[in-house]
């Protein structure tokens, strides 16, 4: 009775310990899915990301010199730097038509644009933005 027990025991142990692995694949496997896919997600509709990391408003300000923007959302304006490794994609969602990689130069001034930061924290720095495109 006493050895039941104690392998009963240890299989419970052992059933939550995968349990845990599987939650942490799973959490993981999702992020890195999220992540490869982002490009592909309408501004706006990021699980988890927009409205929390993610700014979206217009560009007010597109300085090429510095390498900032502008973005004036409901919390007010906030300039970020994009980066050489910020990635930039046209979100043509509205035009029916899958997203493609953007540049520096879609950056325009008005565009509706979201922006993920690459700290949470310091807000300073852009990791990605999708910007709107409606006209082809």
């Amino acid at each position: 009775m006493i050895t039941t027990t104690r392998s009963t025991h240890g299989m419970r142990g052992w059933l939550g310990g995968c349990a845990i692995v599987v939650a942490l694949l799973w959490g993981t496997s999702f992020a890195h899915g999220q992540k490869s896919t982002e490009q592909y997600i309408p501004i706006g509709r990021s699980p988890g990301l927009s409205g929390k990391y993610t700014s979206i408003g217009l560009l007010t300000v597109v300085d090429t010199r510095a390498r900032t923007i502008t973005v004036a959302d409901t919390a007010g304006p906030k300039t970020l730097r994009i980066s050489d490794t910020t990635r930039i994609w046209l979100d043509r969602s509205k035009l029916k038509k899958s997203s493609v990689s953007g540049t520096f130069a879609d950056l325009a001034k008005g565009r509706r644009v979201e922006v993920k930061y690459a700290s949470p924290d310091r807000r300073d720095v852009a990791e990605w933005v999708k910007v709107e495109v409606t006209q082809p």
